[in-house]
């Protein structure tokens, strides 16, 4: 027996009425989600982009790319990041790997590698000549 026509409108309003505003909620999430990872990652990337071995690997220009992975977690001015950053240039890409700490709401970069799917790794800097925290 077909279900009368005020129930499937009544579904469709309570599907609706749920789904959008968890949808909005998801978005946001993302978007600051990102733009916390995007914060951190700005050094690393002008770091690379400023390197001339990543250049000599993948080639200029040096553009970030996206999604940037990992994870990033801060509390009162301190936190920890761990992100991996995909880089394009016009002869390849690779992977920015980055270690950070934020002390005092400053992020400073700890330890950052670059590996290109044909070249040697990069150490750019070095996270046991940093002041660093071990996580």
């Amino acid at each position: 027996m077909p279900t009368p026509p005020q129930a499937r409108r009544n579904a469709l309003i309570l599907a609706v009425g749920t789904v959008v505003p968890l949808l909005a909620l998801s978005t946001l999430f993302i978007f600051k989600s990102s733009g916390l990872k995007r914060a951190v990652a700005d050094p690393a990337i002008y770091a690379a982009q400023s390197s001339p071995e990543v250049a000599a690997q993948i080639g200029l220009p040096i553009q970030p790319g996206w999604p940037i992975r990992g994870s990033v977690l801060s509390k009162n001015g301190a936190g920890n990041a761990d992100l991996q950053i995909p880089l394009t240039g016009s002869r390849g890409k690779g992977i920015l790997a980055e270690w950070a700490q934020q002390e005092r709401g400053k992020w400073r970069i700890c330890s950052l590698y670059f590996k290109s799917a044909r070249g040697t790794p990069l150490n750019l800097v070095d996270g046991a000549k940093t002041h660093c925290e071990p996580e």
